[in-house]
């Protein structure tokens, strides 16, 4: 009998001793699978914006003074002095501008008239100014130049010419029909070789299409690049706003972003030849990425987690630290718990995102396979999964900060982000989505969408 005591007190002392153990359990390997945003397909609109109050300004340049001069007229005793009177003045309309050309007109004519048998007359000047109308259509050929037709659509006199003597009648129409066919052809060959001048189209676009296919950084913070594949061009019909002619040409595109590096740039593609729309196109369409830290997440499940105490079936564990890093697209938790069971476990789970809560959560978690083979031995209690299941809701880490920061830098990058001397890039934000969450080293990565309003402009046309 004493024997049999003795063998139990050894054995009471050998699994007190055993429970105080701390359990060594190996590691599991870190690893990472390649994380890559996927390339969105996108419609890239470029404006090319003109400013017609610019083009008045430079025709009103070029034509001053004298205009036209002549003697003689069709051979007749009639001469014709044709200034500019007033600025000249534009207005738009989609395709159409049409312009109102105020003239000063000086005229010498011979009046006679025959008068019982005696011819009696003399010569007499008189001075007017009226006002000459154009109309100019612009489209554009496929060798990208602008094609522009302008002629005449009328004219009304401010100030009619008029004579102070007796009996004597200024040929007021005839002037007029002298002045629209002098001044036709002068004036609206000076309207189309300015537009074709101030608007070399294929330059701009040119220039646009080299340039955005060089990478861009657009946010410094989390070293997020852009590359941008023009694939098609596509151009509608102009446009009118205000005082502003619109030429929208689409750029249809693979737009792709990376975190890290800056990507190496593509082979540069010449410009194609372009395609007509009824439409411009507006939605912009990009992949982006935003990195949530291992860190973070472990710094704020440790303020809920360090020191609680779960119990299951008369066992208890408590938390004393956690950490966490990756292995094959799964993320690792690391425990170090004390209690019934004293060491570090590893667990794994996917990391999910939950639209509704806007967070980041666990899914399927489990004990690693190493950590399984120790726990058969000497806790299996611990294997039947309740204590996971009690400590999953702790690991949710809300994003909506994070995506509240991506969409603020995102509506940064379509602000007004210059491309290149005079060509900006310029929209809004209208969505973002969450499409999928993936694992890179230190952090979970939420890949999203974004899509907004945005166009190239080039607003800085030399005229």
């Amino acid at each position: 009998m004493k024997k049999l005591n003795i063998i139990l007190s050894i054995a009471f002392i050998a699994l007190l001793f055993s429970g105080c153990k701390t359990m060594q359990i190996e590691k599991p390997k870190e690893t990472y699978l390649p994380s890559n945003l996927s390339p969105a397909l996108s419609e890239l609109p470029l404006q090319v914006e003109l400013d017609v109050k610019k083009l008045e300004t430079s025709i009103n340049k070029k034509m001053n003074g004298l205009i036209f001069e002549g003697t003689k007229i069709s051979d007749k005793d009639l001469s014709v002095k044709i200034w500019k009177a007033q600025n000249f003045t534009f207005t738009i309309n989609n395709n159409v501008i049409e312009y109102r050309v105020p003239l000063k007109v000086w005229t010498s004519f011979a009046w006679k008239v025959e008068k019982f048998g005696y011819v009696v007359g003399d010569t007499y000047q008189a001075t007017g100014t009226i006002a000459l109308t154009y109309k100019t259509s612009i489209s554009l050929d496929k060798n990208w130049k602008l094609v522009s037709k302008t002629t005449a659509s009328g004219y009304e006199w401010i100030e009619t010419p008029k004579l102070n003597v007796v009996g004597v009648t200024v040929p007021v129409t005839p002037i007029a029909s002298l002045a629209l066919s002098r001044c036709d052809k002068l004036i609206s060959d000076q309207i189309d070789k300015t537009l074709a001048e101030s608007l070399d189209i294929k330059k701009y676009i040119t220039q646009a299409w080299n340039q955005v296919q060089k990478p861009m950084q657009v946010n410094a913070e989390n070293n997020l690049w852009v590359r941008i594949t023009p694939k098609d061009l596509y151009v509608a019909p102009f446009t009118t706003t205000g005082t502003k002619l619109n030429l929208a040409i689409a750029l249809y595109a693979q737009i792709e972003s990376y975190m890290g590096a800056q990507p190496e740039p593509n082979a540069l593609t010449a410009l194609p030849a372009f395609k007509f729309v009824n439409h411009p196109a507006q939605q912009f369409n990009l992949n982006v990425g935003a990195d949530v830290t291992f860190a973070k997440i472990s710094e704020m499940a440790e303020k809920e987690l360090v020191n609680k105490t779960f119990t299951e079936g008369g066992k208890t564990i408590t938390i004393t630290g956690l950490s966490i890093f990756g292995n094959e697209g799964r993320a690792v938790f690391v425990a170090d718990i004390t209690g019934s069971f004293k060491g570090r476990v590893y667990f794994t789970g996917n990391m999910v995102y939950n639209p509704t809560k806007l967070a980041v959560e666990i899914s399927d978690p489990q004990f690693d396979v190493k950590t399984q083979s120790v726990l058969v031995r000497s806790a299996g209690w611990l294997l039947h999964g309740l204590i996971l299941k009690k400590v999953a809701p702790y690991l949710t880490y809300p994003v909506k900060d994070n995506l509240d920061k991506m969409k603020t830098q995102v509506n940064q990058m379509l602000s007004n982000y210059p491309i290149y001397n005079g060509v900006t890039l310029d929209g809004k934000l209208n969505s973002l989505s969450v499409m999928s969450l993936s694992l890179v080293p230190g952090a979970v990565r939420i890949q999203a969408n974004v899509k907004g309003n945005v166009a190239l402009k080039v607003q800085d046309l030399k005229l």
